[in-house]
């Protein structure tokens, strides 16, 4: 898999506001960006999971902590029944 690093520069200040440990902030950022891109259905529910790492149901928790609603429609459902079907 091809992959991009990114740098980039956050002021102490802005981390520690944040609530951002310097020790995690590498994993904090990445679960960040893929809860926002997810939020904004820029990336699938598997895509965001494997950007950040973990389970589905650790991203739905995720989720549900920082009160971000899931973009998960009848139509999602219908599509994942469908796959079910197919295994």
């Amino acid at each position: 898999m091809n992959s991009l690093s990114i740098n980039f520069e956050l002021p102490s200040t802005v981390a520690s506001q944040a609530g951002l440990d310097p020790d995690t902030i590498n994993q904090d950022v990445k679960m960040m960006f893929a809860l926002f891109l997810y939020e904004h259905k820029r990336i699938s529910l598997s895509k965001a999971c494997e950007i950040s790492g973990i389970s589905h149901w650790e991203f739905f928790e995720m989720n549900k902590r920082l009160g971000i609603r899931m973009p998960y429609t009848q139509e999602d459902l219908k599509k994942d029944m469908e796959k079910l079907a197919d295994v």
